[in-house]
């Protein structure tokens, strides 16, 4: 759409008296004088664009269609070399990008049309009364833009603004109660929605002469905070497993993974991923040498000994009465707990996960000493169902040497009755030949 802003004509009926009045002395003498009387105003130039037309800040007026084009196509090409440019409120810090490469484009054939148009509907007395007088008339083509590529931006923009919330930390002290050791602090994120109504604020025609908004910005709260962590007093489980016989290498393991693991806070809701947590067991993240169990057999392999690792903190979490989403037990029982509590790990394939299904925030307290690993869960408070105890059924072989077994947990009712729950079945084989490490 091309909008016009044309300079008001005279009334037709004083101005066809006039031009009837002139007319008619142009034709005819003075009566007494003998005198005759000449028009000399001339008519426009029906070829060219009339006097006094702009198409956007670019006088057309006088020009053939094919100069204005050549003058409007340069002046879009300004146009769209203007910047778009975005700020942030407190640091100043800028963004930038031209109408251009918004995809921008004028809509300069209609603008062109009417444009030429102007006059050219005149009759002959109008053209005659108008004549060269400039006309006054301002066209503004139309300016439309890609709004993905405005997306693209701002999703650029975004990224950059965006501060991820940090949760509030605690420690355990030696005692294994809980302190404080960091604060929560706010994340921000770019309001897209409002940034973008402020850019636009003005209408496209706006965005054409190159616009400047402040962003907008929000808050986005931590899940976890200094509050959370101050009713976080209930221990709600503790585990303890023996290491104290391993070589270094499977010690400085057992000590790297607990490490990775110790602090962790587990909004309501939220999945543990063994894996995602502890990461890729390869040396250049600091992993050693070790034994580990290898499809029934012994082998040395990159983290050996963080299975001992997941493994005890899943006793802690069956202890807490968490639900476990995803475990898998070894090829072969390992030494450090019996038969059928066992997790093991392998960083490519088996992961052992868990979920927070209390009502508030967990934290999850990890302490290797080079002796003894032990986890302790907290939460905000105690759980309604009591786990008494947790155990195991009695091992079954079979013929090609592999066993069986069963394990249960003894829970006690928030009414004081007692029942007794199927946790897990494992099936432990006799050794076969090696495939895949599982560390």
């Amino acid at each position: 759409m091309t909008s016009v802003e044309p300079t008001p004509e005279p009334p037709r009926r004083s101005r066809g008296f006039i031009i009837g009045l002139t007319s008619t002395l142009i034709g005819l003498g003075l009566l007494g004088t003998g005198a005759t009387v000449t028009y000399s105003r001339t008519l426009p130039d029906a070829t060219r664009i009339a006097p006094g037309v702009k198409i956007g800040e670019t006088p057309v007026g006088g020009l053939t269609r094919e100069e204005a084009q050549e003058k409007t196509v340069a002046w879009a090409r300004e146009q769209l070399a203007k910047a778009v440019v975005l700020t942030a409120p407190v640091s100043g810090k800028k963004w930038a990008i031209t109408t251009g490469e918004l995809g921008g484009r004028f809509e300069l054939e209609s603008a062109l049309d009417a444009a030429w148009q102007v006059g050219k509907d005149d009759n002959f007395f109008e053209r005659l009364y108008h004549g060269n007088k400039e006309r006054g008339v301002t066209l503004y083509p139309e300016f439309k833009f890609d709004p993905a590529k405005l997306d693209a931006h701002l999703a650029k923009v975004a990224k950059a603004v965006h501060k991820t919330p940090k949760n509030a930390r605690a420690k355990m002290e030696g005692t294994g109660g809980l302190v404080l050791a960091e604060r929560e602090q706010k994340g921000i994120e770019l309001d897209l929605a409002a940034t973008k109504a402020a850019l636009l604020k003005g209408g496209n025609a706006a965005l054409a002469d190159g616009e400047t908004a402040e962003i907008v910005v929000k808050e986005e709260d931590p899940k976890v905070t200094a509050e959370d962590l101050g009713k976080m007093g209930t221990l709600l489980s503790a585990f303890t497993t023996d290491y104290g016989g391993s070589p270094s290498n499977r010690k400085a393991n057992v000590a790297l993974a607990a490490a990775k693991i110790n602090g962790l806070l587990l909004g309501p809701g939220e999945t543990f991923s063994y894996n995602n947590t502890v990461g890729p067991r390869e040396t250049e993240f600091g992993w050693k040498m070790a034994h580990q169990y290898q499809d029934g057999l012994v082998v040395d392999g990159v983290g050996g000994g963080v299975c001992q690792v997941s493994t005890t903190l899943y006793n802690a979490v069956l202890l807490a009465d968490l639900k476990v989403v995803s475990r898998s037990n070894h090829s072969m029982p390992v030494a450090y707990v019996r038969p059928g509590r066992d997790a093991t790990v392998s960083y490519d394939s088996t992961d052992f996960k868990f979920q927070n299904n209390t009502d508030g925030p967990i934290f999850v307290g990890a302490k290797a000493n080079g002796e003894t690993l032990t986890f302790r869960i907290y939460g905000t408070k105690a759980p309604e169902r009591k786990v008494l105890s947790i155990y195991t059924g009695e091992r079954r072989f079979n013929a090609s040497g592999g066993s069986s077994v069963t394990s249960y947990r003894k829970v006690q009712l928030p009414d004081g009755t007692t029942k007794t729950e199927v946790i897990d079945s494992s099936s432990y084989r006799a050794p076969a030949t090696p495939s895949k490490p599982r560390r």
